[in-house]
Order: structure tokens, then sequence, then C-alpha cells
């Protein structure tokens, strides 16, 4: 391999690498296709990624070395995206094609995202109501907890418009948000305000994003992992502080609401009917594309099934390890049969299971000054997420074991 092909397979793996980082891709699942790449390219590579950082060196046989270092740009899942980057490095097999997979990887990255505008806020109705419903809320909490989905995803796009707002944009959605919730108190007033209005900021709780943590941490991805984990919790104050900030502005406005005595009850099949509208939902917050939504919709259940099975036995820090490891084990199970990502089983059925409105609620207790439900909530949160992160990762490794074999006998 010259100079000039060494030069161009770094550059390529560079923006491959930038591309898998915005579309979602964790750290080490980045670092593992970067040196797989490499490797059947005849070059070994060395990469180190983190949330706003990557570096990678390229060495050839005889041992000439290329570094290319990048500062990333924020991420956001775009499971479409994933899906077709994920086959183009399946593919990627001789130097001799660079020039192809650069421009087949352009034009992955030009295609526009599957979920936008009225499409996308109309799927916070569903997101929200599911979430409602999983906060033990009723049929009021539901409906107001969707309308305020509804408007909560539309006031993110249109922030997303304004690049500068971006770190008081969770304080700004969020007071309005209990704003909202207060005020639909009083047009409907047997809910309970702080359940509509948790429901309704679901979209930017960052449960899922502490799992990831938490799994890079596993995975000694230090940088990454902590980097991810103080986003987490940064978030988690933003939001909390915004939340509070409303809540007591439209008290000072609005008389208070008295509190329902009990919730109206839903009937059993309701919550499996909702866990089946929040893996549909869950299209739009992933964006991945329509044909998947049996894929998304199965791995909720299936997450939601063997937790309720096993918590009901052995309590919730069993249950949420259970229901990670089925819903990762499915995932390789999917991605041998499909070649398609395991992440398109495995996300979604993480998140049903993630402990976000947990952390959100002990926050929220801490800002009321409520010490110790506060701490016990946030230490929960943080014992779920890890045992969800050591059930993703024991699938991560034992079954491809089970897999690889399989596919190398048959490329023999």
């Amino acid at each position: 391999m010259n100079e000039q092909t060494l030069a161009r397979l770094a550059h390529f793996l560079r923006d491959l690498g930038q591309a898998l980082h915005v579309s979602g891709a964790p750290a080490h699942d980045l670092e593992t296709a970067m040196k797989e790449i490499g490797r059947r390219l005849g070059a070994r590579v060395e990469g180190f990624a983190v949330l706003t950082f990557l570096a990678l060196t390229v060495v050839s046989g005889d041992k000439s070395r290329r570094v290319e270092l990048l500062r990333l740009p924020p991420y956001d899942y775009n499971m479409a995206r994933l899906i077709d980057l994920d086959a183009l490095c399946r593919e990627i097999s001789s130097v001799d094609q660079l020039a192809a997979y650069a421009e087949r990887l352009a034009v992955i990255m030009r295609q526009p995202p599957p979920w936008s505008g009225w499409r996308f806020v109309l799927m916070g109705f569903p997101l929200s109501a599911s979430v409602a419903l999983l906060l033990r809320g009723g049929r009021v909490e539901m409906l107001c907890g969707g309308l305020i989905g509804m408007l909560f995803v539309a006031g993110y796009l249109q922030f997303a418009r304004i690049p500068r707002l971006g770190p008081a944009v969770p304080v700004i959605l969020c007071a309005l948000a209990a704003f909202m919730a207060q005020g639909l108190a009083h047009i409907w007033p047997q809910q309970v305000p702080f359940i509509s209005a948790v429901a309704g900021i679901v979209l930017l709780l960052p449960g899922f994003m502490l799992t990831v943590a938490m799994s890079e941490l596993a995975t000694q991805n230090y940088l990454a992992g902590t980097g991810r984990l103080t986003g987490a919790f940064v978030l988690l104050f933003l939001m909390g502080a915004g939340l509070a900030i409303g809540t007591q502005v439209s008290l000072a406005w609005l008389p208070a609401v008295p509190l329902p005595g009990a919730l109206n009850p839903v009937p059993g099949w309701a919550m499996w009917a909702a866990i089946a509208g929040l893996g549909v939902s869950l299209l739009a917050v992933l964006q991945a594309p329509w044909s998947s939504v049996h894929v998304s919709v199965g791995a909720c259940l299936l997450a939601w099934a063997v937790y309720s099975l096993v918590d009901a036995r052995m309590g919730n820090v069993v249950g949420a390890f259970a229901g990670a490891l089925a819903v990762a084990s499915a995932g390789h199970l999917y991605q041998y049969l499909s070649k398609r990502p395991a992440a398109l089983v495995q996300i979604p059925g993480l998140i049903t299971l993630v402990p976000g409105s947990m952390g959100f609620r002990g926050v929220h207790a801490l800002i009321e000054q409520d010490s110790a439900a506060g701490i016990r909530l946030i230490t929960d949160m943080v014992m779920t997420g890890a045992v969800l992160a050591v059930g993703l990762l024991l699938a991560n490794n034992i079954l491809p074991l089970l897999f690889e074999p399989r596919d190398n006998n048959r490329a023999a």
C-alpha cells in the first residue's frame, strides 16, 4: 500500500467514523468497526473515540503511518442511516474500491431523516401517552401527557433551528411543559399534573444515554463513558430545574388544583397496548424506517414480558437484567438471520426498561428538598442502568461466539 492509497484510506475511515458517530453508534462499536475494516483492507487501525473527538492511526503493511484527528459534532440517533452504514461496513473489502465506497457514504449521509415535520410531531402523542400509563397514570394523564408531548416535540424541532439556544432548550421546554400541565389540570382536574408533565418531556429524558454510558465504562472506554454519563446527569438537572421553574411560575399565576384521591384504573390489557404504542412511537425518536415497526414493537413487548415475569419473582434489579439480556440476545439472533443491525431490536427494548423517569423524579425530589427520596431514586436509577449494561454486555460478548463460527464456515 503506497502513501497515496494510505492517505485515501485514512481519510475515508475518518469520514466513516464521523458518520457512525453522528448516527448514534457507541464509542466501542465505532472503534471495533474501524479496526475490522482496516484488517480486511490490509492495514492496522487504532481508533480512539469520545463524544467530541476521534483519533485514527492507520498503519500499512510496510509500517507507513497516517494519523487523522477530528472534532466530532453532536450526535443523534438515526437508525435508518445506521442500517445503511452497517451494510456498507460489511461490504468493504478492497482498497481499490475506496472511491465507490466514499461516494456511497456521501449518498447515505445526504438522505433526509425518515421522520420530520408534522409526522414527527404526531408521534409525540403515542410516545408520551404510553409513558404516562407506564408511570401509573390514568386516562386523563395519558390524554394530557400526549398533548404536551406533541407540543414538546414541535417546540424541540423549532428550537433546533436556533443552535445558540442549545444548552437552554431543555430548561425552556420543561418549564413550558410544567406550565401546560398545570393549565390542563384546570380543564381536566382529575389528574396528577406531575405525571402529565414527565410523560410530556420524555423525548429528552437521558435514560438510554445512561445505559450506553455504563456499557462504555464496562468496556473500558472510560473517557467516552464518563463524558456521556456526565452529560446524562447534567441534562437531568437542567430538565429538573426547568420543571421546577415552570411549576412554581404556574402556581403563582394559577390557583392550585387539588390532587385526586385515586387515579382512575385502566384495564390490564392497556399496559400491553401502551408498550406496543411505545414501540411504534420509538420509530420517530430513533429515526427508524417504517418497515422495522414489527421489530420495534416486538422488542418492546419482549423486554416488558421478561421484566414483568422476573420482577414478580425476583425483584426489579434482576427483572431489568433479565429483560436486557433477553432483548440483547434477540438482537443478535435478528442480526444473524436478517443481516441488519442488532440495534434495531436492542435499542427499543432497552428504552422500554431504562430508568430515565426514575432519575428525573429523583432530581425533582432533590429540588423540592426531599433529599431522602431524591437520593433513593437516583441510586435506583444508577443501579438499574448498571444491570441493563451488564445484560447488554453479556449478550454482546457471548452471542457472537455462537454465530461467528457458522459465518466463518459459510465464508470458507
